[in-house]
Order: C-alpha cells, then structure tokens, then sequence
C-alpha cells in the first residue's frame, strides 16, 4: 500500500468514443466522485419470511453513477462537446446496444512514480450544469453501464466485470 494520499491536484480526467476522439476536462476542480460501486457490480437483494433474513442474493447490475465539475472557460469545449456526442465523426461507445451517447472516462491520480486510476467504460451523461459565478463552473454527472477496473501500487483490479 502507498504511503503517500492522493489529493485533488492529482488529478486528470479524460473522455473518449470508440472512434479514436478524446478530451481531458479543462480546469478540473478536482471533485471527481464515483458513487454505487457494489462487490461484483450486482446489488444484493435481501429477502426476508416473517422478520428473519433468509437470503441475501447478488441481483441487478449495479449502475454507478459519477460526478465531476471544472471552471468554466467555453461552454463549447473540447471535452464538453465529447461527452454530448458532439465531436465531428463521434462514435457512441454504446452503439452496439443502441442510440444513447456513451463514452469512457479514464481518471488518473498519478504521484510521481506511482500509478493510480480509474478505467471506466460505457459512460453517459445525464446532466450537465453551468453556474455563473465567481468563477462560472461548469458539473458533470451521469450514469456508468459498463466494466469499471481500478489500478494502484497493488496492480489492477476489475470492480464490474461487464455490462
């Protein structure tokens, strides 16, 4: 295990499609969250028969969610354009299972020698919010249909599996 915390300047979060695109999130606020993992990507269903626990079954696949925000600088960035399937010659990385736009995010906390990420797969989006402000900020929130695997000083772990 790592001796040394990863913090928010650690971070680099990057998008991309099945054609080759990608975009790193410009002015990364660096509060990144990954929410609803579950142990082998199912939700477990907890049956009970007059008070008494009786099962606890692995069930639906689980569908963790993300957030992330940036300063805005363009409305019309990069990667903004990316994630709403903007991109000239995007490729959705849901394709294959219908319409929706969908991408991959790869989030790297690098330190030094050390290599710590997230390779997340079949990514959409369900929100985006732009604040005006001092300074205007721009969140990202959405929902992750597809393998999640994390890697750190241990080697690479799979958290999903698959679809």
């Amino acid at each position: 295990m790592s001796a040394i915390v990863s913090n928010f300047t650690d971070g680099v979060i990057t998008a991309s499609d099945d054609a080759g695109h990608s975009a790193t999130l410009a002015l990364a606020v660096g509060d990144f969250a990954l929410d609803g993992l579950m142990p082998d990507g199912r939700q477990v269903t907890v049956t009970e028969s007059r008070g008494a626990v009786v099962g606890a079954r692995k069930a639906a696949r689980a569908r963790p969610t993300f957030t992330m925000s940036a300063t805005l600088s363009s409305p019309s960035a990069a990667f903004q354009m990316l994630v709403l399937g903007e991109t000239a010659g995007f490729t959705s990385v849901l394709s294959t299972i219908g319409d929706a736009v969908g991408f991959d995010l790869a989030v790297s906390m690098n330190y030094g020698a050390e290599s710590r990420s997230f390779a997340i797969q079949d990514a959409m989006c369900t929100g985006i919010s732009i604040k005006e402000g001092d300074p205007s900020t721009i969140s990202f929130s959405g929902e992750i249909l597809g393998p999640v695997s994390v890697t750190g000083p241990e080697g690479t772990f799979t958290l999903i599996a698959s679809r």
